[in-house]
């Protein structure tokens, strides 16, 4: 028989193999659970990608049909060579009398313009897709007796614009399939004022970044060169209008979406003070109409300040007013426009955080000239710690939900490669991305690109917010003593430090935008006049460009070469709801510049 220590020992060795079965058992039982639940999450996101896929493909199979109906539409009942090119060559200034007198029909007008705009489309990809209620628009202002301010002129205008039936996406897959119910403010007013809007032009996804590139409409080129972008957010806009397929359009700016692509594609705009003319116009990614320290704001972009004039006081009447309370009902100050005061205007070609390349520092320097020959006194004004502007105030000003809402319409979207950085940076956890701040700082041999880290974390209470609120009004009233101390009526200054950049690399070179994002933060009304074009010479000089941080080394990368022929802007900037005087400078710079070349 077994003894009791015998027994006893079974039974420890039997609860033991039972206890390693078991445990084997559970061991089984998690894993299978984890491939289980793994496999459903693969399937889950391949259906899902695979949705998003074909989302994307019908929207590109739509908007690819009706352009090529309209191309079908335009060979059967287009123009002759001779008309369309006779129509195409005249400013607007003569477009606009012809219309209005009954001399050229709107129609033909129309014709003549989608004609170039499919031709010039094939290189540039700047249409998302026609409007076909243009055709019934035109006719109808042929049959008009009354003739209105912008009587039959064709108008392209931004993706992001409410029109009605119209999908607005951003570039966003997820906005696919939600038409607007009714057209923008603007739209409306711009229909209501005899304006024939004809094609929408493409946008960066989210349209948070410089490029304009996406996944549903492809990317869009400079019109000057084909290997460099036209700028963001307005891109498509811009490029139309470089074109010469559009000879007015409508774009919006929440941080230099309007001037950045002006400056790149050889055009002029205006970004008015928030809220002159009407946010209910567009969609904004982030909350742009809804939060309060920085705004967007809509504006007119063309091939010359004229018709800038022309739109603005087409647009700001009663029906705007009557539509939209919420804008001051301001009509075009035409005696501050005309006005033959000569002005004192400060100037600057360096902000203190991005030396300007050679030629846009030329740029700057040439209009100086221009308006010095037109009896205006410039003098040199330093703009006030523009890193801490741009790194802390406009970043934690437009992100201060931390990402929240990028990230939550990115999740159901395919992501543009323009904005991959960005995204993989929202995606680290707050403490991962405080550590890179520092690295990249460090790294970069600059402050600014760990500032852009930390205020990508948003801001954490409401206190903080009105914390933000407060660093921002104190910077505007330091700006407006500086301005007051120089008893100034405008500024002239770079619109960016360098020209178009090579497709794809606005992500290295994020930090020029402090030239535009300081008149958001401000909300100074600033247009955009191309003054000069880069030259060879320009390059050359390019050697003598510093070479320290990593901004600066890109851009000695980028702007070394490959860069003759490439338009070069400048900024003119007022003090709020002074954009007749803005104008006026504008104008003037206009006429100066071409009494210097004369």
């Amino acid at each position: 028989m077994c003894s009791f220590k015998q027994i006893r020992l079974y039974v420890n060795r039997y609860k033991m193999y039972n206890l390693i079965e078991d445990s084997a058992s559970l061991q089984k039982a998690v894993v299978t659970v984890l491939v289980s639940f793994s496999g459903l999450w693969i399937i889950h996101t391949c259906w899902k990608n695979r949705n998003i896929r074909e989302k994307i493909r019908n929207k590109q199979r739509e908007c690819r049909d009706s352009l090529n109906k309209l191309e079908g539409y335009i060979k059967e009942n287009g123009l002759t060579k001779r008309r369309q090119e006779d129509i195409l060559k005249l400013k607007f200034t003569e477009l606009l009398s012809k219309l209005q007198r009954g001399q050229l029909t709107s129609s033909d007008t129309l014709k003549a313009y989608q004609a170039k705009a499919i031709e010039k489309n094939r290189d540039l990809n700047f249409i998302v897709e026609p409007i076909w209620e243009a055709i019934p628009l035109a006719e109808d202002c042929d049959t008009q007796k009354k003739r209105l301010p912008l009587h039959g002129i064709p108008v392209s205008i931004k993706e992001n614009y409410f029109l009605k039936k119209f999908d607005c996406t951003g570039g966003m897959s997820p906005m696919i399939g939600k038409p607007a119910k009714e057209d923008g403010v603007l739209v409306k007013v711009l229909k209501h004022v005899g304006a024939v809007p004809f094609v929408r032009t493409n946008i960066p996804q989210t349209m948070m970044t410089c490029e304009c590139s996406n996944p549903i409409y492809g990317t869009t080129v400079n019109p000057h060169n084909l290997k460099r972008g036209p700028g963001g957010s307005s891109g498509g806009e811009a490029c139309i209008l470089g074109a010469e397929a559009s000879i007015l359009g409508w774009g919006s700016d929440i941080g230099g979406s309007l001037r950045i692509p002006s400056h790149f594609c050889g055009t002029s705009c205006l970004k008015p003070t928030s809220g002159r003319l009407s946010l209910k116009s567009s969609e904004e990614l982030d909350g742009g109409n809804m939060q309060t320290l920085i705004r967007a704001t809509p504006g007119p972009m063309a091939r010359d300040v004229d018709t800038l004039v022309t739109a603005m006081k087409a647009v700001l009447c009663p029906y705007h007013f009557e539509l939209d309370p919420d804008v001051p009902p301001l009509p075009f100050n035409t005696e501050v426009y005309e006005s033959k005061r000569k002005l004192r205007i400060g100037y600057y070609t360096y902000d203190g955080y991005v030396p300007c390349i050679p030629s846009v520092e030329r740029g700057v320097l040439e209009a100086k000239s221009a308006l010095e020959s037109m009896g205006h006194t410039l003098v040199s004004f330093e703009v006030p710690n523009v890193e801490e502007m741009f790194g802390t105030l406009f970043l934690k000003a437009c992100f201060g939900d931390g990402g929240e809402h990028f990230l939550e319409m990115m999740k159901n979207d395919e992501i543009d490669p323009s904005i991959q950085l960005l995204v993989y940076l929202y995606k680290l956890p707050f403490f991962m991305q405080k550590i890179l701040s520092y690295v990249a700082s460090f790294i970069a041999k600059e402050k600014v690109p760990g500032l852009q880290i930390r205020s990508m974390q948003g801001v954490k209470s409401v206190k903080d917010w009105w914390q933000l609120a407060g660093q921002i009004d104190r910077y505007r009233k330091d700006f407006m003593s500086l301005w007051k101390k120089d008893n100034l009526d405008a500024i002239l200054c770079p619109t960016m430090p360098y020209v178009a950049p090579p497709t794809g690399t606005v992500k290295y070179l994020i930090g020029g935008v402090t030239y535009t994002t300081l008149y958001n933060v401000l909300n100074f009304p600033a247009g955009c006049v191309p003054v000069t074009k880069a030259t060879a010479v320009d390059e050359q000089n390019m050697k003598n460009y510093p070479n320290v941080t990593g901004t600066q080394k890109f851009i000695k990368k980028y702007f070394s070469s490959d860069t003759g022929g490439l338009p070069v802007s400048v900024q003119c900037v007022g003090l709020p709801f002074q954009e007749e005087l803005v104008l006026r400078v504008m104008k003037e710079l206009e006429t100066g510049l071409k009494q210097l070349k004369e």
